[in-house]
């Protein structure tokens, strides 16, 4: 079954998008394919960008589309594709996914900005049985 954590951020001390990309770093290092949903083409933007600056003494390989026989450690997209076989789904869209039960493990990350998305999403998984985890960052 589907794990499920809910990263909640304190914006004194972690900005969004870098608790992104150390996410994506983490889950790189262990070997694990990772789907970035980002909300629309502007965020996927910028995190493909921040992907490529975020530290000097690594390399995070990223794209925002799937290479036919190539598999991108790390996908960005803005648009619900389940293309490929994932262990991780990070969810910044607004929605949660038809398909996220496919993916080992669901990311979601809690902010000022989004705490009612993130409560909805919350009962969401809740309602469908699925264990759910919550830490503070």
């Amino acid at each position: 079954m589907t794990r499920i954590d809910f990263y909640q951020l304190d914006p004194e001390r972690h900005r969004y998008d870098q608790v992104v990309c150390q996410l994506c770093q983490k889950a790189y290092d262990g070997n694990q394919l990772i789907l970035l949903l980002t909300r629309d083409g502007q965020q996927s933007q910028h995190l493909d960008q921040k992907l490529w600056t975020f530290r000097d003494d690594s390399f995070l390989p990223h794209d925002t589309e799937e290479t036919p026989g190539l598999i991108t450690p790390i996908l960005i997209q803005d648009a619900p594709d389940p293309a490929g076989n994932r262990q991780l789904l990070i969810n910044l869209s607004a929605e949660v996914p038809a398909y996220f039960a496919q993916f080992e493990r669901v990311i979601e990350l809690v902010t000022d900005d989004n705490k009612q998305q993130a409560r909805q999403h919350y009962s969401f998984y809740k309602e469908r049985g699925y264990p759910l985890n919550h830490v503070n960052l």
